[in-house]
């Protein structure tokens, strides 16, 4: 482990590290199957909906990232997308599906194991920010649902920046919205491409969450496996 470094500026990926994406996602689409009466559809079971939303929410989400597609586009191809790839027709495909889940989702309110603990031992320690390439309309519903909203002085979203992870400006925009320099600050987050990749880009040391231990093909400042771990590196 290199040596400790006295950081003041603490930068959070949400989605997948604090905020459980798998869980509120999975009961979300649960919802949906319901409203809107999937089960007539027998091709198809609740399990089938979340598995294929998952596979196609990836794609479109790195080609958001990457830049090929906006906001508006994700959210339009989405669900048509998943349903198609399921057998639906689309003149079956109920218009509205797309914004009940931006409705819905959000509002879901579990986190990652260990959270609030360490949200509460960092709060008094650090300034504490979120970093984030998830649309602004839906980020502080996630943190004001899930009960910790008010542990974050800034969130930066990608919408607010003009940028997105693993661009180097979202970084350089957060850095100048909290008055922080890159050798106060660090980012948490569990993806290497977009958090790990995009601070190494801003010359912003790591914190790599990786419960599910993946593979990581290049060098980060720190890695862990349980946000608990925060609490003795920092």
């Amino acid at each position: 482990m290199p040596e400790l470094k006295k950081y003041r500026h603490l930068f959070f990926d949400l989605d997948h590290t604090l905020w459980d994406f798998e869980r509120n996602t999975a009961e979300a689409i649960g919802d949906l199957y319901e409203i809107f009466d999937l089960s007539k559809y027998k091709f198809f079971n609740c399990s089938d909906l979340i598995h294929t939303y998952h596979e196609v929410n990836d794609t479109l989400w790195k080609e958001f990232s990457l830049g090929n597609i906006d906001m508006e586009e994700l959210r339009r191809k989405r669900f048509p997308a998943v349903l198609k790839k399921l057998g639906m027709k689309s003149k079956d495909i109920p218009e509205e599906i797309g914004m009940k889940y931006l409705e819905i989702s959000p509002r879901k309110h579990y986190l990652m194991p260990h959270t609030s603990e360490v949200l509460l031992y960092l709060k008094d320690k650090y300034h504490l920010h979120v970093i984030t390439n998830g649309f602004d309309d839906v980020q502080h519903i996630k943190l004001q649902s899930a009960g910790i909203d008010h542990f974050f002085d800034q969130v930066i979203t990608s919408d607010k920046a003009g940028y997105r992870k693993p661009d180097k400006g979202i970084f350089e925009y957060a850095l100048d919205v909290c008055q922080a320099t890159r050798q106060e600050a660090v980012m948490i987050g569990d993806n290497p491409e977009t958090d790990m990749q995009g601070a190494i880009n801003a010359a912003i040391d790591q914190i790599y969450f990786n419960p599910k231990n993946i593979k990581r093909e290049f060098p980060v400042t720190y890695e862990i496996g349980s946000l608990k771990e925060l609490m003795k590196i920092l």
